[in-house]
């Protein structure tokens, strides 16, 4: 009797087991056909600092090299104690580069969040991780719809970026604004 018992027992552990991993199977199937037809995120990059988020910027070719030009171009504006107009102008050339697609920001408003940066930024104390990181989320910024989960979540790598580099909250303040504007105002 005991065995009839335990066999039945055995039987139905595998039984269950089986019906748990056909049921995980099917989950995934699904979700996988329902991702297949939204465009696919970026994942956000490892953050620097606990707590800070940082998103990474579409890689590949291009993109990498004009991300990699915003990265020099803020090493260069924070180790001055204030943003020349060059220095702007050759951020916002820089950022008009990171924007594509086909809805890209004006020129005015480009050089508005430019500004913003520059003066943020200047004379401040950014680690190369945290310039790479502010980048990344800008370039992401540029690049995602109004009210999407990515404009939100590279919204608010630029802001973690720009906490951490020291900017008060006036500088971080109207480079949100300039951000939030960029979607407003399309070519």
């Amino acid at each position: 009797m005991k065995i009839v018992i335990i066999a039945f027992a055995v039987a139905s552990v595998f039984a269950a087991q089986s019906a748990f991993g056909q049921g995980a199977a099917v989950i995934i199937k699904q979700r996988a056909k329902e991702a297949a037809g939204r465009p696919p995120v970026a994942a956000p990059a490892p953050a620097t600092q606990p707590g800070a988020a940082a998103v990474v910027a579409p890689q590949g070719g291009a993109a990498q090299v004009n991300t990699s030009k915003l990265v020099a171009d803020i090493a260069i504006i924070k180790s001055r104690p204030a943003a020349s107009a060059e220095h702007k102008d050759k951020l916002a050339a820089d950022l008009s580069a990171v924007a594509t697609g086909a809805n890209r920001p004006s020129g005015e408003a480009v050089a508005a969040l430019a500004n913003a940066v520059a003066d943020a930024i200047a004379g401040k104390k950014i680690t190369a991780a945290d310039q790479t990181s502010l980048a990344n989320s800008l370039a992401s910024a540029l690049n995602a719809a109004a009210g999407s989960p990515q404009f939100r979540g590279a919204l608010q790598g630029v802001q973690d970026a720009l906490v951490l580099a020291g900017v008060n909250d006036a500088g971080v303040q109207a480079v949100t604004k300039a951000l939030t504007s960029l979607t407003t105002k399309t070519k």
